[in-house]
């Protein structure tokens, strides 16, 4: 018997959706605390920007940091508690810079954003290796999509729960402290949840019988598909970041990449765009608004994390980047804030924000067990929150510091994200993994 038995799937599934729904309630609600520094404080549109890249940059790289050492030393949880404890000290910085005016106030909001990036970084690739050990490769597709609900969730409320705790009585930078306290109660419920736990090889090591039929753990065939790396057990040192990097990998990291910029140049915006542009003002109508663009990932992470496990995951991931593109085309279509603009960007957001299922099945594909954390900090942590970080800037230069030009920065964004389709025959079929090939 294992030294280090594993949670219970249901309660691996239960806590690490908390603490999705935190990292990505606080993550998304960032650039409204743009917004709000943008309209109530006036601090410049470069700020703003400079604000943004800061946050996803830090993220990108301390994310790659925090997998391989997730990997070698096991204690998800416990990194995962303080990466949300993190953002918590984030947002009390923010709120900082919210009641001081000039230089001081713009330097705070930089810091913040360092600070909140680091906090972001752990959550996706240690969450995600998670699941991808605690759930059969059948199911983890399944498993991944219910605990990206509840990050949508997160997405989709605190943008209208800052509204509707403002409308109390409570001012707005005060309502930043608020969400800071519940980061800090959510990340202490997280450490107690998720026991610490060894990593693959140190487990191996320490108790070479151990199967992987131990609870909430399932035994996995490995996997020897060419140009793939073989989904080995072996006790060994785990596989060096060089390895992980099939051609599988990098076509993933890449897709990725591009429909991040896309995407997060799209959402970052989104907020100031309906305020300067369709005239929503600072108000609880612009919450509902944006939490419409968000909802849409509660049904769609889900929906698509059941098709990862049932059909081709590479044909699912295509559909999912069209449907980004058609959903923001549709939205531009549309003016001011009408029934048919909330439809269009919950429909943009239904295909948006279902990518942690399709990016995270993948792979687990396509690298060792023991290397779910690095594989993942690469495909979401270089690739996703790597486009993060260029989306905002790469919008502020399609702008040409103009907000009248956000609408022909979305629409050329939306042509990337449909774009990405093309490099889909890139990845690997891994057998077993699909029952309806169209590529390869």
């Amino acid at each position: 018997m294992s030294k280090h038995p594993a949670p219970r799937p249901a309660r691996i599934l239960a806590v690490s959706s908390l603490a999705h729904f935190m990292n990505d309630g606080v993550v998304f609600f960032i650039p409204v605390i743009g917004d709000l520094l943008s309209q109530d404080h006036r601090v410049s549109t470069a700020v703003i920007t400079a604000m943004l890249t800061i946050f996803y940059i830090t993220s990108a790289g301390f994310g790659i940091v925090v997998g391989l050492l997730a990997d070698r030393i096991g204690r998800r949880g416990t990194i995962i508690a303080t990466g949300i404890a993190t953002l918590g000290v984030s947002l009390v910085g923010f709120y900082a810079s919210l009641v001081l005016r000039g230089v001081g106030s713009d330097i705070l909001v930089l810091v913040a954003s360092a600070v909140a990036g680091i906090g972001s970084s752990a959550y996706h690739p240690l969450g995600g290796s998670i699941l991808q050990r605690g759930f059969p490769p059948s199911a983890r597709g399944r498993a991944l999509g219910i605990n990206g609900a509840f990050g949508s969730l997160g997405r989709a409320l605190y943008p209208a729960l800052f509204f509707v705790i403002a409308a109390l009585g409570i001012s707005r930078p005060a309502t930043t402290l608020v969400f800071a306290g519940l980061s800090l109660l959510s990340a202490a419920i997280i450490a107690l949840g998720l026991p610490a736990e060894p990593s693959e090889t140190k487990d191996r090591r320490q108790n070479p019988a151990a199967t992987a039929g131990s609870a909430g753990e399932t035994a996995e065939a490995p996997t020897t598909v060419a140009g793939l790396a073989p989904h080995s057990d072996s006790p060994a040192r785990p596989p060096s970041l060089r390895s992980l990097l099939n051609r599988s990998v990098v076509s993933l990291t890449t897709i990725a990449f591009f429909r991040s910029i896309a995407f997060i140049g799209i959402v970052s915006w989104i907020p100031i765009y309906l305020t300067t542009e369709r005239h929503a003002g600072l108000s609880t109508g612009l919450g509902l608004t944006v939490t419409a663009m968000y909802a849409g990932g509660i049904i769609g992470q889900p929906v698509f994390g059941l098709l990862a496990d049932r059909f081709d995951k590479r044909v699912v991931l295509a559909i999912d980047s069209l449907g980004s593109a058609l959903g923001i085309f549709w939205f531009l279509s549309t003016s001011g804030t009408d029934v048919d603009a909330l439809l269009a960007l919950a429909t943009f957001g239904l295909f948006t924000f279902s990518g942690f299922p399709l990016l995270l099945s993948l792979v687990a594909d396509y690298v060792p067990r023991g290397s779910f954390a690095t594989g993942n900090a690469l495909v979401w942590g270089i690739g996703s929150t790597g486009g993060q970080a260029l989306g905002p800037l790469a919008a502020s230069v399609l702008t040409a510091g103009s907000h009248a030009n956000l609408g022909t920065a979305f629409a050329i964004f939306g042509a990337i994200a449909a774009a990405t389709v093309l490099a889909t025959p890139l990845l690997k079929r891994v057998p077993g993994s699909a029952r309806m090939a169209m590529f390869g």
